[in-house]
């Protein structure tokens, strides 16, 4: 099955989709995703490690999943879907964060992700079944915790999480 993005242009306003597995590439067009943090009953958010056989970033820790909305999707809606494909799980309480997170960054493939990409909180609300094709580790991590070993060892992130929780937390 065919999934699209929505391709933005260098105002955010939606102009045509394309077919998502073409099109990430060393030329990729501005297009819509969305990033989301999950926490847990003790404050602790997740992350995860991308699986080895992701085509960009394979093996870095990121943010707890991430995704793109298909055209005509909701946030809420692609964020539910995402949570169920990457980790086997179900979320409540989601919260828009940084609605104008927007970043651009090029893979040592050279593959380049540009995005305009809303950052979102959620709850989890179930079982943690991470799917090893996504996900290849994760782990729940105190907030502060996070915010110490992102500005210690950033290189072992993915950028955006990187970005992202700067904003976050300062």
């Amino acid at each position: 099955m065919t999934e699209y993005v929505v391709l933005l242009d260098e105002d955010g306003k939606p102009i045509g989709e394309a077919d998502k597995a073409v099109v990430h590439t060393a030329d990729t067009p501005l297009h819509l995703a969305f990033s989301c943090f999950l926490y847990n009953d003790l404050g602790q958010v997740l992350m995860t490690r991308r699986a080895l056989g992701k085509a960009t970033w394979p093996g870095v820790w990121t943010n707890s999943f991430c995704g793109h909305p298909a055209p005509g999707e909701s946030f809420t809606a692609a964020i539910e879907r995402r949570a169920a494909q990457e980790l086997g799980t179900k979320v409540v309480e989601i919260t828009e964060i940084l609605p104008d997170f927007r970043y651009r960054a090029i893979d040592a493939s050279g593959v380049v992700e540009n995005e305009i990409c809303p950052v979102f909180s959620a709850k989890i609300d179930g079982e943690l079944l991470p799917v090893t094709d996504e996900v290849m580790d994760f782990a729940w991590i105190d907030p502060d915790a996070l915010t110490d070993v992102l500005r210690q060892a950033p290189f072992a992130f993915s950028p955006w999480v990187v970005e992202e929780w700067a904003q976050l937390r300062g």
